[in-house]
């Protein structure tokens, strides 16, 4: 099978209002264009000589006019679509070699240099159309590193929030720690602002990215010095697995919003107050009844409660004294 690169132009940002400044003038130069678009002369020239080249720019004697598009625009997806469709035939002639090559599992991309890794993932974002859905442990925290162990800050994934502003949906779960670490927060609440569902869950047992549910890309400490690497994996029964355990933990998870704050981990086990209140809770007593008790408000009472439950990855009062009760906090 022979393959090459399509012919039919790639249109950037500039053509759109190059072609409403030529359909507004009538017949006009390149110079009136450029300035009526308000763009660059220089990459006015080139997207002239794109747009001429699909058929939507009739370019004579030094004059421009513009043509109508239904038809140069149809021949070009047209073009995309044949390219599309031979790539994707070529995919599968080069995963069975792949995988005839070395009995590997075509539906499985293990990836160790951080440079591709970092590729890989905003070309998997860039792609995506319709969901992002995610796990993420959090930020190692500073008394888990190990020494001479350096890791970068938490960021937002990149083209994350770009792919919200097109209209892509997120959802994001994150392990507690996020709430223990300045930058980890700061960064969800980015994504919360850019429209992401955001819940936190006491024990996330991976970083797993899965989009449009036809790709799942997670990430694993790397060995012999690399600080990670990848696993692509696409559609396959493996891929339908992932899927259902993101939504798993996502029942679990505890919804997170912009005023969330930082808290302490209580990974000593909790303090004299939060046992106090514990003991309260697992004694069924209400807020406004622990309110009185410890001369605070009742909504002082139920942020405290909120708090731990977070801590805790508990979405209900049930739940936060099981979870209490297998720590032995109780």
């Amino acid at each position: 099978m022979r393959m090459g690169p399509s012919s039919a132009p790639f249109l950037s940002a500039a053509a759109e209002p190059l072609y409403r400044a030529a359909v507004a003038s009538g017949r006009t130069t390149p110079a009136d264009l450029a300035e009526r678009a308000g763009i660059d002369r220089v990459a006015a020239e080139h997207e002239i000589e794109v747009l001429a080249a699909i058929g939507l720019l009739d370019v004579r004697d030094g004059a421009i006019e513009a043509v109508a598009p239904r038809m140069p625009l149809e021949q070009v997806a047209a073009e995309h679509a044949k390219a599309a469709d031979a790539a994707r035939r070529l995919a599968s002639v080069f995963a069975d070699v792949w995988s005839e090559g070395g009995d590997r599992l075509n539906f499985v991309e293990v990836i160790a240099d951080e440079a591709r890794i970092n590729a890989v993932e905003a070309k998997l974002m860039d792609d995506t159309a319709s969901t992002v859905d995610g796990l993420c442990i959090g930020p190692v925290s500073p008394r888990k590193l190990q020494p001479g162990m350096t890791i970068p800050p938490p960021r937002v994934a990149v083209g994350f929030l770009e792919a919200m502003e097109r209209g892509v949906r997120g959802r994001g779960l994150y392990g507690v720690s996020v709430l223990e670490d300045f930058e980890g927060l700061a960064a969800v609440h980015q994504c919360i602002a850019a429209g992401e569902q955001a819940r936190v869950f006491a024990q996330v047992p991976l970083n797993l990215m899965v989009f449009d549910d036809k790709r799942a890309f997670i990430t694993v400490p790397g060995q012999k010095g690399a600080r990670r690497s990848a696993i692509v994996v696409h559609e396959s029964g493996l891929l339908d697995c992932l899927v259902s355990l993101f939504e798993v933990f996502w029942q679990m998870g505890v919804p997170l919003s912009a005023e969330s704050q930082v808290v302490d981990a209580l990974e000593g086990g909790p303090g004299p107050g939060e046992q106090q209140l514990l003991s309260y809770l697992a004694a069924g007593l209400t807020d406004e009844a622990i309110a009185r008790d410890l001369g605070v408000s009742a909504r002082t009472v139920g942020r405290r409660i909120a708090r731990l439950e977070e801590v805790l990855g508990a979405h209900s009062r049930f739940q936060l004294a099981v979870q209490a009760s297998r720590r032995d906090w109780i």
